[in-house]
């Protein structure tokens, strides 16, 4: 790795570990002086494969992180993973010590469990076990992400400008959660986490988008951020896709998975008939929330600007 991209190495190292990170070019730009054309342009760039001529790949495989999303000329996100996973990375920054054995196996141990529970595969208990909203719900949000949004719990609840000139507020994953949950008309349930089927947490036209999100027990959410099982998130891509029929801006098509007419999904909560209405009950409900404030000040994906009638508390 050249000194150009160590700054980029320290910035992810500084993140916590188990957690997307999501840069923006802009942001990409100032760490390194400059990025390349190529890394604008081509998304081959990006591939997580170290090469003499690809350095800069070494500054998040060292890491032990790959890159999972890449949006041209917009975002990166560098999901956690196994050093493995990604291949050897000659360097002594690496997070591994050779000839030290594993404390645990958690893939291992995963799977030998869920064979003992009867399922075929880890895609058929993912299945089983994931709840995605009613499409008739999730049309009445015309794609649009509910809130105006990002995640970053080290600044929630602070407003900030995005390079596009968009106003949001930051998040800890209370929004995506409420926005869920209101739109089901459901409580959380115990040991349950939210999760997002594209990962970008700092793009806010995805980041409370009702087709986005999934609702999964805990001990499967280790999942569906990729680092081991990236099967999984292509099955729930696609999952996503074959329900609401979106996927993020410059984005492809997600490809069907070959198993996936074998699967049993779990069943969707009834729809919500008025979507609005529900909502806007829900926010008058908790006008604390940072959904409601947000909604307030920034506007919403039922407002062209500030809500006013969403009242204060």
């Amino acid at each position: 790795m050249t000194a150009k991209y160590e700054p980029l190495r320290q910035a992810l190292e500084s993140a916590p570990d188990d957690e997307p990170v999501s840069f923006t070019f802009a942001e990409l730009d100032e760490l390194v002086g400059g990025l390349p054309p190529s890394a604008r342009e081509h998304r081959p760039w990006w591939a997580n494969t170290f090469s003499h001529n690809r350095p800069h790949a070494l500054a998040w495989m060292s890491l032990g992180r790959r890159v999972s999303e890449v949006r041209l000329g917009d975002a990166v996100v560098f999901s956690p993973a196994d050093a493995e996973a990604v291949g050897p990375c000659p360097t002594s920054s690496a997070p591994r010590r050779p000839g030290w054995p594993a404390i645990l196996d958690g893939v291992g141990a995963l799977a030998a469990v869920l064979e003992c529970a009867g399922y075929e595969t880890l895609l058929h208990a993912v299945a089983a076990h994931t709840v995605f909203l009613h499409p008739d719900t999730v049309d009445q949000s015309v794609g649009r992400a509910l809130f105006r949004l990002v995640r970053d719990p080290t600044r929630r609840g602070a407003i900030d400008t995005l390079p596009d000139s968009r106003s949001v507020m930051y998040d800890d994953n209370t929004g995506p959660t409420l926005a869920f949950l209101w739109a089901a008309q459901r409580t959380k349930g115990r040991d349950v986490q939210f999760n997002h089927v594209w990962g970008d947490p700092r793009n806010p036209d995805t980041y409370t988008a009702l087709w986005n999100l999934c609702a999964t027990p805990a001990f499967l959410a280790k999942t569906t951020d990729g680092s081991n099982h990236p099967e999984v998130v292509r099955l729930l891509r696609y999952r996503a896709f074959d329900l609401f029929g979106r996927v993020p801006a410059g984005e492809e098509q997600p490809v069907r998975p070959s198993a996936y007419e074998s699967l049993t999904w779990s069943p969707a909560p009834d729809p919500v008939n008025e979507l609005e209405a529900v909502l806007r009950r829900h926010l008058a409900d908790a006008p604390r929330s940072r959904p409601a404030v947000s909604a307030r000040q920034l506007g919403w994906a039922y407002s062209d600007g500030p809500d006013s009638k969403i009242r204060e508390g």
